[in-house]
């Protein structure tokens, strides 16, 4: 067995690679009818594979459970998954490291992004790498349908929660604030065109 991030043990690729595949598909199932926000509206499932694999390359993550989180961080917030479906089909390592990253949208946005700055201090360093990943993905580019006072909100509510993840993975952190300037110098250019 070799080493994942933060020390776990990770199975021989014969036995990480088939499960990792199997969150994929399931994720890939469950956002079918999803689509980004972007100009080109992608398939969901580009932003699952994404986030993976920023925690793999980026990251150097190597635990197949962390994966297998990563791909599956929108699941229960974004779809009609539950928790016992995660922890039946995945375990329940993923399904705890997929709640962690999970919003209640029962609540309006604004506390849902409150909640998350008060929780991530406290969460474990998996859960913010696969966080990092998220945001670094999201920050990207914005929706074009979002008002600009949105993209700014969306912004600096980002720019804070990467701050507070940032101290787990140097490289995942050097990318997101890469990618939240090039966001954030287009955003300014049109708001004092």
């Amino acid at each position: 067995m070799g080493r994942g991030a933060v020390g776990h043990a990770v199975p021989s690729a014969q036995v990480a690679i088939p499960r990792l595949l199997q969150a994929l598909d399931f994720a890939a199932e469950r956002h079918s009818a999803q689509r980004r926000k972007g100009p080109d509206a992608a398939p969901y499932v580009n932003h699952l594979i994404e986030v993976a694999a920023l925690v793999a390359n980026i990251g150097q993550v190597e635990d197949v459970e962390v994966l297998m989180a990563a791909v599956l961080h929108d699941v229960l917030e974004d779809t009609a998954t539950t928790a016992d479906e995660v922890t039946e089909r995945f375990g329940p390592r993923v399904c705890q490291l997929v709640q962690a990253l999970s919003d209640d949208k029962s609540l309006p946005r604004k506390r849902r992004r409150e909640l998350t700055l008060e929780e991530l201090p406290t969460m474990e360093a998996l859960v913010k790498i696969i966080k990092l990943a998220d945001l670094s993905s999201n920050i990207k580019l914005l929706p074009p349908t979002w008002s600009d006072a949105r993209k700014l909100e969306y912004l600096e509510w980002s720019e804070h929660a990467a701050r507070i993840c940032s101290a787990e993975c140097q490289a995942l952190a050097e990318l997101y604030w890469q990618r939240a300037r090039a966001t954030r110098a287009a955003l300014e250019a049109t708001l004092s065109a």
